[in-house]
């Protein structure tokens, strides 16, 4: 490295610890000049370009920088990090993958990587480097809920439970994990958590920004124990902590659904012959994950789960900074996107998953707010929309903590609101999209399960096979909120849970009307 780039780099970093971002930008792209100093000034522009909100060329100094990899563990953290923050994973899983980070010793960066490969809900990759953080010496009660978190998704119950009680011994307080537990089995008279969460949650008090989640351990265990006046206070408590942590706009929301009333059908590109999208759509907890696991056992399907790429690529098309959902500020950049872009960038990044396959799921379930737009990019893509009973799909909303989505979910009235806006825009798309979307009524789908998988497999152009009915004798990972439930054999016990709390939900049923 000659002194000159060092003293660029330099006055570059000096210039953006001042705030100078222009300077420092100037300094940075005489840098690029130097192969040497690819990977690190782009990894810095893409920094810069995020923070100023321009997301395409944040995505385009992201992929200079993965085009300039280095094997170098640290770098590659750096630049995995840079990756998932503008919705590029297939690049990101490449940086965990690199032989620098699988032959890597240093703890640290291990944990780093592996806690991004979690929140990505890749348990396949994370646990690996995660278990190596602790083989090369790092052992911290976080470190036993993420393996014991990821373990739970991969199906491995009694190594979940070791890992995440490993956690609790070392921090008694440690919500998450005493949630995960809480998730993890069915309590049992003989077997519950009960007595510690309550000590838990004394400890912690109202206030501690954990505190919503011990409530929803106690809902949980107590709904299984038949404890129904006990449960509701532990959920009701549960709701009012974390309504007061959350930002629900009701009026943005409306704009947004009112935005996406306009959207009708428009020509769109030709991509038959390549592998096809089935999308997942629906409400939170309607048995989307129940339905991705039929579809994943045919021979022709591979399951990805809750893909985050559709609204990251609009994004990307609109040059629109944001969350990973859609809002109305999206929706109304997207009047002018480019569809035909969009359709490309969004295969371009999901067909990867099809690993050979002829069809990919995709089942998140907020697309259904996409569905206009993905119908447009993508004229060949199918719908499947899983329908569940109001009052069902409302309560199991409200018992559910979600980390970062679903804000209306913590309020009976504001759940019910959200639920009728729901429905309309789902009659809005039945009306401009006809048979494109199939409703798949989760009562049927649980009670006459080989006549609906057949109806699912005829609106996907697949042969029907019986492999479809034992979703539970499938491995893989389900990264959900339903990764206990999903591996077992098709039932019905959650048809008309919310009766037991009938006298409790009137205001969401009375809310909800006819």
């Amino acid at each position: 490295m000659s002194t000159v780039q060092i003293q660029h780099w330099k006055a570059a970093e000096q210039y953006r610890a001042s705030f100078d971002l222009e300077a420092a930008k100037r300094e940075y792209h005489v840098l690029l000049s130097d192969p040497d100093w690819v990977l690190p000034a782009s990894l810095r522009l893409g920094a810069i370009a995020l923070d100023s909100g321009q997301l395409q060329d944040a995505v385009a100094h992201a992929l200079a920088a993965n085009g300039a990899r280095e094997p170098d563990p640290v770098l590659l953290e750096a630049l995995c990090r840079l990756l998932l923050n503008v919705g590029e994973l297939q690049a990101a899983i490449g940086c965990v993958m690199d032989p620098s980070v699988q032959e890597c010793t240093d703890p640290a960066v291990l944990l780093g990587l592996g806690t991004m490969m979690a929140e990505q809900g890749l348990s396949d990759y994370a646990l690996p480097l995660l278990r190596r953080a602790r083989r090369f010496g790092l052992e911290t009660p976080e470190l036993n809920y993420l393996i014991g978190n990821d373990e739970s998704y991969a199906g491995n119950l009694d190594v979940a439970e070791r890992e995440l009680e490993a956690c609790l011994r070392a921090a008694p307080d440690h919500a998450p994990a005493h949630r995960a537990l809480a998730k993890l089995r069915r309590a049992t008279p003989g077997k519950n958590h009960l007595v510690r969460l309550r000590a838990a949650a004394s400890r912690l008090g109202e206030n501690h920004p954990d505190a919503p989640l011990l409530h929803y351990a106690l809902f949980k265990e107590m709904d299984d124990l038949g404890n129904v006046e006990g449960a509701w206070a532990a959920l009701e408590t549960g709701m009012r902590l974390r309504r007061r942590q959350v930002k629900y706009d009701s009026v943005a929301e409306q704009a947004l659904f009112d935005e996406l009333m306009h959207v009708k059908p428009a020509p769109g590109p030709d991509v038959d012959g390549m592998p096809q999208p089935l999308f997942i759509v629906g409400m939170p907890r309607s048995g989307t994950t129940l339905l991705e696991r039929i579809l994943g056992a045919h021979g022709q399907v591979a399951d990805a789960g809750e893909l985050r790429d559709f609204t990251v690529q609009l994004r990307w098309c609109c040059n629109k900074m944001g969350g990973p959902h859609l809002d109305v500020d999206l929706a109304r950049a997207a009047r002018w996107a480019d569809l035909s872009r969009l359709g490309d960038r969004y295969l371009a990044h999901t067909q990867w998953h099809a690993n050979g396959h002829a069809y990919y799921t995709d089942k998140l379930p907020t697309n259904f707010l996409n569905i206009g737009y993905i119908a447009n990019a993508l004229p060949q893509a199918r719908f499947l929309h899983m329908v569940r009973e109001p009052m069902d799909v409302c309560f199991s909303n409200l018992k559910e903590l979600f980390a970062d989505a679903y804000p209306h979910s913590y309020d009976q009235r504001e759940m019910a609101v959200h639920f009728r806006r729901y429905q309309a825009l789902m009659a809005h798309w039945h009306k401009q999209f006809p048979g494109r979307i199939l409703d798949v009524h989760y009562d049927a789908l649980v009670t006459e399960p080989e006549t609906t998988a057949r109806a699912v497999l005829k609106h996907c152009n697949l042969a029907w096979t019986p492999d479809v009915l034992e979703p539970e004798s499938r491995g893989g990972t389900v990264a959900t909120a339903s990764s206990a439930q999903v591996r077992e054999p098709i039932h019905t016990r959650f048809l008309g849970q919310w009766r037991r709390y009938e006298s409790q939900l009137q205001p969401l049923q009375e809310a909800l009307g006819s």
